[in-house]
C-alpha cells in the first residue's frame, strides 16, 4: 500500500455558500470592530454614560440596532464558519504527516494572531481560533448528539460565568475596577490616540497580558472564549450532522416555505430575546450587586447570540440556493476566499485612519459614522481588490503564505 502526502483544498472544491457566508461575517466583524480601532476598549461607565447621553438620534439608532443584529453575532458567525471549515480540513486531511500539517496550520494561525496583536490592533481573534482548533480537533470524532450536547453545555457554563461573576460581586471590588479602567483609558487616549506606533506595540502586548492574568480584565475575556467556543463547536455539529451537502435534507429544507417560515421564527424570537435582556439590562444599577432579574437578561442575551448566529447562517444558506443578486453573492464570495487577509487588511485601514500614527481621527466619531465608514470600505476597497486579486491568483496573500508554512510547499497556481 503507498501512502499520499495531505492536499490543501483546491478552488474546485471550495463550497461557495461558505465562502458567501464568511463575506458577510467580515462586513459585520468590520462594523464591530470600528469602535475598537477608534477609542479605547478600557471604557469606565462614566465614560460610557457621557457618550450615550451626548449622542444624537442616529447614533442611539444605530447603536442599538448594532446591539440587536451585529453585536456578538457576526463574530460568532465567523466561529461557526470555523467549526465548519476545521471540520471539512481534517476530515479531508490523510496520509502522512497529517497530522503534523494540521499542527503547523494551528501554530502558523497563532503566530499571525501575535504578529496582528503586537503591529496593529489589540482586538484580535486569531490566536483564540489557533486555540480553540486545538480543542475542535480533540473532539471532532464526537458523534452529532454529543457534540451537540456540548455546544448547550458550553451555552450552560456562560450563564454560569455570569451567575459566579456576580457571586463575588462588591462595591470596593467595583470602584477599583473604575479606577483602573479610568487609568487605562486615559493612557490608550495617549498611547494610541496621538503617539508614535512603536509605543503602541509595548501597551497592545502588555494590554492582552493583562486580559489574561488581571483581575478586572480575566472575567470578560474568558466569557468571550466561552461564547466563541459555543459556536465553533456548533460549527463542528453542523459538519458532523450531515447539514452542508447542497442536496441534503437541511438544504431542501431551507429552500421550503416551511423552511422560510422556521427562520423567520427563530429570527423573531432571537430579537425577543435581545429585548427582554436589554430591559432587564437598562433596571441595573451598577454599584449595586447585579439582581436575579439582572443576570437573567445576560442569560437572555447569551440565547440570543447563538439564536441569531444559526438564524443568519440559515438565510445566507437559503439565498444561495436561489438565483436571486447572483452579482452581489459572487462579489462577497471573492472576499470570503481570502478571509484571513481582509481580516488583517480591516485593522490596517482601521487603525491607520483613527490612531496617531495615522490620520489620528481617534475618538472623533460615533456609531452611526463608524458603520457608515465600515460599509464604504468594505463596498469600494475589499470588493473590488478581492476581485482584482483573485483574478490573479488563487489565494489571497495571507492565505498563501499560511498554507506554505502549513503544507511546506508554495501553493498552485491558478
Amino acid at each position: 500500500m503507498t501512502s499520499t502526502a495531505p492536499q490543501p483544498v483546491g478552488r474546485t472544491e471550495r463550497i461557495e455558500s461558505l465562502d458567501v457566508m464568511r463575506g458577510i461575517a467580515l462586513l459585520g466583524i468590520f462594523i464591530m470592530n470600528m469602535p475598537g480601532f477608534s477609542s479605547s476598549f478600557f471604557m469606565p461607565e462614566a465614560v460610557a454614560r457621557g457618550k450615550m447621553d451626548d449622542a444624537g438620534a442616529l447614533d442611539s439608532a444605530v447603536f442599538l440596532l448594532n446591539g440587536a443584529l451585529l453585536e456578538g453575532t457576526f463574530n460568532g458567525l465567523f466561529t461557526l464558519l470555523f467549526g465548519m471549515g476545521l471540520a471539512l480540513q481534517l476530515s479531508r486531511l490523510s496520509g502522512d504527516g497529517a497530522q503534523a500539517v494540521m499542527a503547523r496550520r494551528l501554530a502558523v494561525l497563532f503566530g499571525f494572531g501575535v504578529l496582528h496583536t503586537a503591529l496593529l490592533w489589540g482586538g484580535d481573534v486569531l490566536h483564540i481560533y489557533a486555540v480553540l482548533g486545538v480543542v475542535l480537533w480533540a473532539v471532532h470524532r464526537w458523534s452529532a448528539t454529543a457534540l451537540l450536547a456540548l455546544a448547550l453545555a458550553l451555552l450552560l457554563a456562560q450563564f454560569a460565568h455570569g451567575l459566579i461573576m456576580a457571586q463575588h460581586w462588591s462595591l470596593a471590588s467595583y470602584e477599583a475596577e473604575q479606577n483602573f479602567l479610568t487609568g487605562l483609558y486615559t493612557l490608550d487616549n495617549a498611547v494610541y490616540g496621538s503617539g508614535p506606533w512603536w509605543q503602541g506595540v509595548q501597551l497592545r502586548l502588555q494590554e492582552t497580558l493583562w486580559f489574561y492574568t488581571h483581575e478586572f480584565l480575566w472575567p470578560p475575556s474568558s466569557w468571550f472564549w466561552l461564547a466563541l467556543l459555543t459556536t465553533a463547536v456548533l460549527g463542528l455539529w453542523v459538519q458532523r450532522s450531515g447539514s452542508l451537502p447542497h442536496d441534503g435534507a437541511m438544504a431542501r429544507w431551507l429552500a421550503s416555505s416551511s423552511g422560510l417560515k422556521g427562520l423567520s421564527v427563530l429570527f423573531i424570537l432571537a430579537l425577543g430575546l435581545w429585548l427582554a435582556s436589554a430591559e432587564l439590562g437598562s433596571e441595573h444599577d451598577t454599584t449595586q450587586a447585579p439582581t436575579p432579574a439582572v443576570m437573567l437578561g445576560w442569560m437572555l442575551g447569551d440565547t440570543h447570540r447563538v439564536l441569531m448566529v444559526l438564524c443568519y447562517a440559515g438565510f445566507i444558506l437559503r439565498w444561495c440556493q436561489g438565483s436571486a443578486a447572483q452579482g452581489l453573492r459572487q462579489a462577497l464570495s471573492r472576499v470570503g476566499r481570502m478571509p484571513l487577509s481582509m481580516y488583517l487588511m480591516q485593522s490596517l485601514m482601521g487603525t491607520f485612519i483613527f490612531h496617531g500614527w495615522g490620520l489620528g481621527y481617534w475618538d472623533a466619531v460615533g456609531p452611526a459614522a463608524s458603520t457608515a465608514l465600515a460599509v464604504a470600505l468594505f463596498v469600494a476597497v475589499q470588493v473590488p481588490l478581492a476581485r482584482w486579486w483573485l483574478a490573479r491568483h488563487d489565494l489571497g496573500p495571507a492565505e498563501a503564505l499560511w498554507r506554505y508554512l502549513s503544507y511546506g510547499r508554495p501553493p498552485s497556481k491558478p
